[in-house]
């Protein structure tokens, strides 16, 4: 173009410039055609591209179809004669008839004609709206230019009449004055007038200023956000300040299958507005997955299909365009948005900006509808991690935290259970029934050992029955074991469930005869360690808790110095190592003879090595089952 002017400005004025411009401007010539030839081939690249690749309505897809062959009628003739004229080097004039030429250039005119027929008739722009935005535009832009030019003039003014006047009628006002216009001009024009055309191109042109930028920010702020309401405050707030929409609500899947609304903007609501999962509406956006727009007078739009209620819904918001929230795997909200104040409608930008902004949002509605799952699931479990050490220090109170005195006996017990609460049982108690006649009762030691079916809060409410049961029967019940052993049974099954069971052991000691009387009750056998002798205390009837008329006998032994009476639960027993090889009863009685042969003469200390021993069995491997060992030995 500068080589064009100045060409042409030369000849004009015949000047000796042209003489020295005239070899260069055949070449120039046909850079520029070649560069013209080039555009326009991209032009059609890129039409084809939109025809064939993007998926377009068949609206879109009409208007498209008349421009390109439109412009493939109107621009190939004058093409192909421009193509012909570079190769050859030849003036058009020469080449081409007159009467062809001017044929051409008519044929060129379909091109613009099919473009205005695209935007008036088929209506793929708005004029009217394209005049009224554009002298807005305008007005505003210009408002701008008139203002800055009106500033510099004052100034300029004012400079003037300040060094017209002598030096004696120079007033300081007059040089605060210059000042302050100096101040305002550059202000304005540095400052205030840069923000005003943002603000200006943002109203106007908004997909050509700022989508890139909202769409990223939205995207980023949907991903900071943890809490629902103040998400869809915020995603509102932007969608309305960028399209300029004065009335928003958003939907969001409730109980009950129901859509709710959550927030709204731009209308009071007096009564609760509800879309129903099956409606319509729901429906649609469910299937599409894209925006959809309210179109009542459509005689095939799907809102004929909706209900009255749902209709009544949508048009509270003056709803024009539909956007779903969706989910993972599900629709999870929907987003109604009313008419612009600029009544223009919303442009394939703006859906795929909301498109795009939803997307977003409904991943973070699910977020935080995860996160607010996970603070409630924490904060259950808290309270029943609270509750359940609450129960683990009252079961530890249950076992005996001192053990009764009895000339010649020395005996020491200890739970370690498998999880924070166990099943397993023990007791060591003193035994003194009440007698209303005859001699009186002798001092006894009550021996008990159980474990209880299952674990956690179930096995030990079961394992506190047990006891219970057992130290209330020890006071007011039988002196025959069997007998007790029958009582227990019955309490328990009276108090549990078919499932629950317990294997129950209890013996009573008399340190003055030195016999031991108990009953089993389908527990492991105790052991009697006796020099190189092993005595097992066999099984005298079935579970506990099982049948609630089972029958138990007891059985007598007695005792003799330096034995050692040993009562555990299988878990100890049956401890296992990383191979799943269980330590096992010859293992413990061959540990406990070692033990004491190294010089555990105590009760606790035998105690500690026994656990110690199956400790080092296991080598670290977990811990299934409650591990259960009361030690007794007699002086």
């Amino acid at each position: 173009l500068p080589f064009n002017l100045l060409h042409s400005y030369a000849r004009l004025w015949n000047l000796s410039l042209d003489r020295a411009m005239s070899p260069w401007f055949l070449p120039i010539d046909r850079i520029e055609r070649f560069l013209s030839i080039l555009c326009v081939a991209y032009f059609f690249v890129l039409f084809s591209h939109k025809i064939f690749r993007e998926k377009v309505g068949a609206d879109s897809g009409r208007r498209l179809r008349l421009l390109f062959w439109g412009s493939l009628i109107g621009l190939t003739p004058f093409g192909g004669m421009v193509i012909y004229t570079l190769l050859t080097g030849e003036d058009v004039s020469e080449t081409f008839p007159q009467w062809l030429s001017f044929g051409i250039v008519l044929v060129l005119a379909i091109f613009p004609l099919s473009l205005a027929y695209a935007m008036v008739v088929q209506r793929a722009m708005d004029i009217r709206l394209i005049v009224r935005q554009g002298t807005r535009y305008a007005f505003a832009r210009y408002t701008l230019f008139g203002i800055r030019a009106l500033l510099g003039v004052l100034f300029s003014w004012r400079l003037t009449i300040f060094f017209a006047d002598p030096e004696s009628h120079r007033r300081p006002v007059d040089v605060v004055l210059i000042f302050v216009l100096l101040v305002l001009f550059f202000g304005f024009r540095m400052v205030l007038s840069g923000r005003l055309q943002q603000e200006i191109d943002r109203r106007f042109f908004r997909e050509a200023y700022s989508t890139e930028q909202v769409l990223s920010e939205l995207s980023e702020q949907a991903h900071n956000f943890t809490e629902t309401g103040p998400l869809l405050s915020t995603i509102t707030q932007r969608i309305s300040d960028t399209l300029h929409i004065e009335r928003m609500a958003v939907f969001l899947r409730g109980s009950g299958d129901v859509f709710r609304l959550q927030t709204a903007t731009g209308v009071d609501l007096t009564s609760p507005v509800l879309l129903p999962a099956h409606s319509a509406t729901v429906n649609t956006l469910s299937r599409e997955k894209r925006p959809a727009a309210m179109r009542i007078d459509d005689s095939s739009h799907w809102l004929l299909e909706a209900s009255d209620t749902e209709r009544a819904a949508l048009s509270e918001f003056q709803t024009e365009l539909l956007v779903p929230l969706p989910g993972r795997g599900r629709l999870i909200g929907v987003m109604a948005l009313g008419p612009k104040r600029s009544e223009e409608p919303y442009s394939r930008m703006d859906r795929r900006l909301l498109e795009s902004v939803a997307s977003q949002t409904g991943l973070a509605l699910e977020n935080a509808e995860l996160l607010q799952s996970l603070a409630h699931e924490a904060a259950q479990r808290e309270r029943v991690t609270r509750d359940i050490e609450i129960a683990r220090e009252v079961q530890e109170r249950l076992f005996p935290q001192s053990y009764p005195e009895f000339e010649g006996v020395d005996v020491a017990g200890y739970c370690r259970p498998a999880q924070e609460i166990g099943g397993d049982y023990y007791d060591v108690m003193e035994v003194k029934r009440a007698s209303d006649d005859g001699p009186p009762q002798p001092r006894l030691l009550g021996l008990a050992i159980g474990d209880v079916s299952g674990k956690g809060i179930s096995a030990a409410l079961l394992m506190a029955s047990l006891r219970a049961s057992l130290r209330g029967l020890t006071l007011v019940g039988s002196s025959d074991l069997g007998e007790l052993m029958g009582h227990v049974n019955k309490l328990v099954y009276d108090g549990s469930t078919a499932n629950r069971y317990a294997t129950f052991f209890y013996a009573e000691y008399d340190p003055a005869t030195r016999r031991l009387c108990y009953a089993n009750g389908g527990h492991n056998p105790p052991v009697i360690l006796r020099g190189d002798q092993v005595l097992e205390l066999e099984v005298t009837g079935m579970v506990v808790g099982i049948t609630e008329d089972a029958a138990y006998e007891q059985r007598d032994i007695y005792l003799e110095p330096g034995d050692i009476l040993l009562l555990f639960t299988d878990g100890i027993s049956e401890a296992m190592d990383g191979d799943d090889e269980e330590w096992g009863e010859r293992r413990m009685v061959a540990a406990t003879q070692q033990e004491r042969a190294r010089g555990a003469l105590t009760a606790e200390g035998l105690l500690r090595a026994l656990y110690r021993r199956a400790d080092e069995f296991v080598n670290g491997a977990p811990q299934h089952d409650d591990m259960t060992l009361v030690v007794m030995r007699v002086n």
